[in-house]
């Protein structure tokens, strides 16, 4: 049987063609990698030209607006500077923006008087602190700036435009920066055409330009009307002649006028405030729950709290010179009169009345009371009453008396002891004996007061 014999004479060959596939593989991967490490670069700086025009569209719109200003304050030497904060303050730039870029670099605005034409400004736009760009960087960003005209600074002290198209002095603008950071030129004819479209007020809107349908400055209609506006939003209005609504006029601050007619109701959620008089001609001065009118200066008024009484406010006293009428009149303490108290109501003495305490006068003017349910007089009505003592009394009793005394010795009188005296209780008693031997004739009088009030 015949053995065959196989010689591998390509091993080798495999080997090598193996390896050099790795090497080449390797090789467009590196390349690929540094491809899209440098893709990824260029989408940063061109995000921060990007960036920077958008703070140089900021920088001309706000000179634009503000250009009369910025040429009183400014010279040609001395500029001055406009920063994010200021853009933000005054709408050109929105709140969010960044006020730095990418790497750290802050944005900043210089604007002068033109050296040749100082009526006229110009501008620089440029970046300060932050990491310093190389100068691939700046030479692309520069290209890709689409508001002024884009630059760098690279040579010290001069701020350089895009593929070499410009140069200018940084101390024309008064500043100073250094190596590695951006820059956008706003010439003369760019912050004048600005100046211009300030001055215009646009009939549309135009997006990202908000103030070119803002007015800067009074307009005079001539006599004209304004017509199918909307809603009109103002800080003041001044008319001289009438103000006129279908609907309603509404106030969050202070009406004010030289009179307001109303033809149906006027309603406050506050206070209504007048210097003069308050007047109804044929209504009522109304409040609801417990209120009423109140005098702020003096603490004083009258107000309700339930259905029955009229109160004073803080218990202030109630003064006319007038009268003072009402179905009766109750005082809760004493009730006092600077001059007379006058009884109109007549009754007669021993009529029936009620409750007892009344107080009234009869025809001719005397005082009655009523006293257990009748009329009785006031006046004084007195009587007397005499008794005859006979002799050899001790402390006779003789009744109840106001006042009682001796007032007449019957028979001579001859001597004793005689006394008449009260108990302390209008009770009386008498005293008739002899004294030494002595003793009146054969009875002495005594005659007693009664009054009424006194027991009587």
């Amino acid at each position: 049987m015949p053995v065959f014999t196989y010689k591998t004479t390509d091993r080798g060959w495999a080997i090598l063609s193996t390896g050099a596939s790795l090497i080449i593989l390797l090789v467009v991967s590196v390349w690929g990698f540094t491809l899209i490490s440098d893709w990824m670069q260029k989408r940063t700086w061109l995000n921060t030209a990007s960036q920077v025009s958008r703070f140089t569209q900021a920088v001309k719109s706000y000179t634009g607006r503000y250009y009369d200003t910025l040429l009183s304050s400014a010279t040609t030497t001395t500029p001055v500077t406009v920063t994010p904060a200021m853009l933000k303050n005054t709408g050109f730039l929105e709140q969010g923006f960044s006020e730095t870029t990418v790497d750290g670099q802050a944005y900043l605005a210089a604007v002068v008087r033109n050296a040749t034409n100082t009526d006229q400004l110009q501008a620089l736009v440029y970046t300060q602190n932050g990491a310093a760009l190389p100068f691939l960087a700046l030479r692309q960003i520069s290209m890709d700036i689409t508001s002024g005209m884009g630059g760098y600074i690279w040579t010290s002290g001069t701020a350089t435009g895009a593929m070499g198209s410009w140069t200018i002095p940084l101390l024309q603008f008064g500043i100073s920066t250094t190596q590695g950071h951006i820059a956008a030129l706003l010439t003369t004819d760019e912050l004048g055409a600005a100046r211009g479209e300030n001055d215009r007020l646009y009939r549309f809107s135009v997006t990202g330009k908000p103030d070119l349908n803002t007015m800067h400055t009074s307009i005079d209609m001539g006599g004209n009307n304004l017509n199918n506006a909307g809603t009109i939003n103002a800080v003041t209005g001044n008319f001289s002649g009438d103000v006129a609504a279908t609907g309603n006029i509404t106030a969050n601050g202070t009406v004010t006028g030289q009179n307001v007619t109303a033809g149906s109701n006027v309603t406050a959620g506050n206070t209504i405030t007048a210097n003069n008089d308050i007047r109804s001609n044929n209504g009522w001065f109304i409040t609801r729950g417990s209120k009423g009118w109140l005098n702020e200066t003096y603490g004083g008024g009258f107000y309700m709290s339930d259905n029955d009484w009229v109160r004073v406010i803080n218990n202030k006293n109630i003064y006319t010179s007038g009268q003072v009428r009402g179905g009766s009149v109750r005082a809760d303490g004493r009730l006092s009169t600077g001059e007379v108290l006058q009884l109109d109501g007549v009754n007669t003495a021993g009529a029936v009345c009620s409750p007892n305490g009344l107080v009234s006068r009869d025809a001719t003017g005397a005082i009655l009371s009523c006293q257990s349910g009748v009329w009785r007089s006031g006046q004084v009505k007195f009587t007397t009453q005499a008794y005859n003592i006979g002799q050899n009394v001790i402390d006779q009793y003789i009744g109840i008396h106001a006042y009682c005394s001796w007032t007449y010795l019957f028979s001579a009188p001859l001597g004793g002891t005689q006394k008449v005296y009260s108990d302390g209780n209008n009770g009386w008693r008498v005293t008739n004996t002899p004294y030494n031997g002595y003793q009146t004739g054969s009875s002495v009088s005594v005659t007693c007061l009664n009054l009424p009030g006194a027991g009587i």
